[in-house]
């Protein structure tokens, strides 16, 4: 899955990407990072389809309806449980199948009964990743899905996400928490100035930056 020389354009006129090319491996955790406003949720929109139908620079990406996308708001309210939230999701793969909430984490038993409306953000964005994570799909987009959940969770919920990879599934995700990532399993792209400014492993961008650290090789980057 690749885009080539992408230019983009938003509603106000600012030019957000100028020609941007960007390869995206399958069995990997592709990690955009890059300061806020510099396109990446855009990107993932873009990918996905929900903000406009993509053109031609995106190549061998699959149709919609075989990609799953964590965007950062809720998409459930009202009366639904946890695990009815979940189940609905698990219906789209396997209609009338039978979904149990003991299959559920730990993490997320002692909550299947509560209403969805009354959880944290950090909680509704664990039980839509879980949800998302039982889907069959080809892609999986992640925008910041470790924002707002504490240090044990966001370690439970990132091997989450890594299971997919060793499945040979193509994951693609946004974050500023590094310390949960699989290093061997993970390809960076850094966004800035409308272009990628870099491409590699994170051994490979500590070792480019001088640091020792995926967050000091952030900061330098971004300097």
């Amino acid at each position: 899955m690749e885009i080539q020389n992408f230019s983009y354009q938003l509603p106000d006129g600012r030019q957000l990407f100028d020609q941007l090319s960007v390869t995206f491996d399958s069995g990997k955790i592709n990690l955009l990072l890059g300061v806020n406003g510099v396109g990446k949720t855009t990107l993932l929109d873009l990918i996905s389809g929900v903000s406009e139908q993509r053109n031609l620079p995106f190549v061998g990406f699959p149709p919609m309806g075989r990609i799953a996308y964590q965007m950062q708001g809720a998409p459930f309210t009202g009366t639904a449980t946890v695990s009815e939230a979940i189940g609905m999701m698990v219906d789209l793969d396997q209609p009338n199948g039978h979904f149990q909430e003991t299959q559920l984490p730990a993490s997320l038993q002692e909550i299947a009964h509560s209403h969805f409306r009354d959880l944290s953000g950090g909680q509704r964005r664990l039980v839509i990743l879980e949800g998302i994570c039982r889907l069959n799909r080809d892609l999986y987009l992640f925008d910041e899905p470790e924002s707002g959940l504490d240090v044990k969770v966001a370690v439970s919920a990132m091997e989450r996400i890594s299971r997919l990879t060793t499945q040979g599934k193509t994951v693609i995700m946004t974050t500023h928490q590094f310390h949960n990532l699989p290093t061997d399993r993970v390809k960076i792209q850094v966004l800035a100035k409308k272009h990628l400014a870099f491409c590699g492993t994170p051994s490979e961008l500590m070792a480019e930056t001088g640091t020792s650290s995926m967050e000091a090789a952030y900061l330098k980057m971004d300097a």
